[in-house]
């Protein structure tokens, strides 16, 4: 790994000797960054071809060869002020073209190495090192890209450090590569094509019409006038003779038939996306080091990170009314480590059954609902008291826009029937359980969580009342976990107040 390798001469002085340590990146990641660089263009240069340049194919050719030297120029530039040097128990990062920047990450400080290879990257043999100390919201550190062997083995040796293993400079110089594959073995968890299809069946989506409103909106001048405004559909639509023509049986087969459309793009958008995440989805035990969970996954991007059992906080379990009835779950993981796709919890089985669940969260300490655990339901309040006040408000604004409006906004009341339907769901699937070692907590009716969470992970438990909770003499009680997300603690809503208490002195 001569990435890894320190440069050692006894006639070199200490300031050259250290200059001499630092390396470089891949020369390839020019190629990487110049090449993200001009995708992020292309859009600006298809405006300029159609609106600057007049469709002019010689001056946008010129535009774009100018861009692209440009381009090259500043990456390389960059590429040769940014270098790296791995030290015995430090990183150094040194970069900046005018304001140079030398930071150091120590390895005690690393709490997650990752690895991510982007399309073009695996067809390089490149990969990007991604380091997380836990002092902000994403990585601390970024080493984008070096070849693959030299980025399993800097993971390796954080690994070895971490467990107390030490490689000596020369020792690492001269080993053979460490290949991240040493881990590989009976995996945990893995996802065929058949079971990322099934995933994808149930994350319903629109991401694919949100692309198409995007693209259409920077290409805006190349569509008709009034293209996004929905007043002139309608009357474009009313005005033709072939759809005033249609029998009342026909408009309504035809209202059915875009509703279906609609739900076709969804499902299939959801598969889609499914299939590019959890494309190859793989979890493996790894003991190396600190004892954690290895996740690889992605189609164009393949992302390879491990999450040490300890720094796990709770499990989470994810369902649905119709996800539960043919028995799939995803198994998520709230953990201090961080997620680079974004996600704000680790997802460890994206669509599993239960019997695949239970070895999984065997490896965490974390043991899944007893069969004879007795769950508390909270008050009814929590949808009685809602509702009253939706009615209330729905009431008002029906009655005022039916009088002096339209009386066809007297039927808005109607729109309280499915909310007040939904918020009885929720109450009734809203339920908590304790024992000697473990607080389960179930939430939502139609996308259902069942957070398990062991006391001694507890940080913080408040019990508060609003103002509509005094009456009824009512309390919510909130939970703290550390790496939780401030705007979604885990709550139990609307139990009574000495319950609320008790609960408190129990889980402290």
């Amino acid at each position: 790994m001569n990435d890894l390798s320190v440069t050692t001469a006894e006639t070199m002085d200490p300031e050259a000797a250290d200059s001499a340590s630092f390396r470089h990146l891949h020369p390839l990641s020019i190629i990487l960054k110049s090449v993200a660089a001009i995708g992020q263009n292309l859009i600006a240069m298809g405006v300029l071809y159609f609106s600057v340049f007049d469709q002019n194919i010689v001056y946008a050719a010129l535009a774009a060869l100018a861009l692209l030297a440009i381009i090259i120029g500043i990456t390389a530039l960059i590429w040769s002020r940014f270098t790296y040097h791995v030290g015995a128990k430090e990183i150094r990062i040194k970069s900046g073209l005018l304001s140079r920047n030398n930071r150091s990450i120590p390895f005690d400080r690393i709490q997650d190495v990752s690895l991510e290879q982007k399309l073009v990257s695996r067809i390089l043999g490149l990969a990007t090192v991604k380091l997380e100390t836990g002092s902000g919201g994403s990585e601390d550190g970024k080493l984008d890209a070096l070849a693959l062997a030299d980025a399993e083995a800097l993971r390796d040796t954080l690994r070895d450090y971490k467990s107390g293993v030490t490689t000596s400079a020369a020792e690492q110089a001269v080993a053979a590569p460490t290949d991240i594959g040493s881990d590989e073995g009976t995996p945990l968890f893995t996802m065929d094509n058949r079971r990322i299809f099934i995933a994808g069946l149930f994350n319903f989506s629109f991401v694919l019409l949100a692309i198409l409103a995007a693209i259409a909106q920077n290409l805006d001048f190349l569509l008709p006038d009034d293209f996004f405004n929905p007043w002139y559909w309608a009357e474009q639509l009313t005005e033709q003779d072939v759809v005033n023509g249609l029998s009342f049986t026909a408009q309504i087969a035809g209202a059915v038939g875009a509703l279906v459309s609609l739900i076709a793009v969804g499902l299939g958008s959801g598969i889609i996306r499914t299939f590019i995440r959890e494309y190859g989805f793989r979890l493996d035990r790894v003991d190396r080091g600190q004892p954690g969970f290895r996740r690889r996954r992605g189609l164009f991007t393949l992302t390879d990170m491990v999450m040490p059992i300890h720094r796990v906080q709770a499990a989470i379990l994810r369902t649905g009314p119709v996800r539960q009835r043919f028995g799939w779950y995803h198994l998520k993981f709230q953990s201090l480590a961080s997620d680079g796709s974004g996600e704000s919890d680790h997802s460890a089985a994206p669509c599993a059954q239960m019997d695949e669940v239970d070895p999984i969260l065997a490896e965490t300490k974390i043991a899944n609902v007893p069969p004879d655990l007795d769950f508390h339901h909270v008050s009814p309040a929590l949808w009685w008291r809602d509702a009253v006040i939706l009615a209330i408000i729905l009431s008002i604004v029906s009655i005022g826009l039916g009088r002096f409006v339209q009386p066809g906004f007297y039927a808005l009341i109607l729109i309280a029937i499915p909310i007040i339907a939904v918020s009885v769901l929720n109450w009734r699937h809203h339920q908590y359980a304790l024992t000697d070692t473990q607080l389960f907590v179930r939430a939502g009716w139609w996308r259902r969580k069942l957070t398990i969470l062991p006391i001694r992970k507890i940080q913080t438990v408040d019990v508060g009342q609003s103002p509509l909770d005094h009456p009824l003499d009512l309390a919510t009680v909130t939970v703290g976990i550390a790496g939780g997300s401030p705007m979604a603690p885990l709550k139990i809503n609307d139990i009574p107040m000495t319950t609320a208490m008790a609960l408190r002195d129990k889980l402290i």
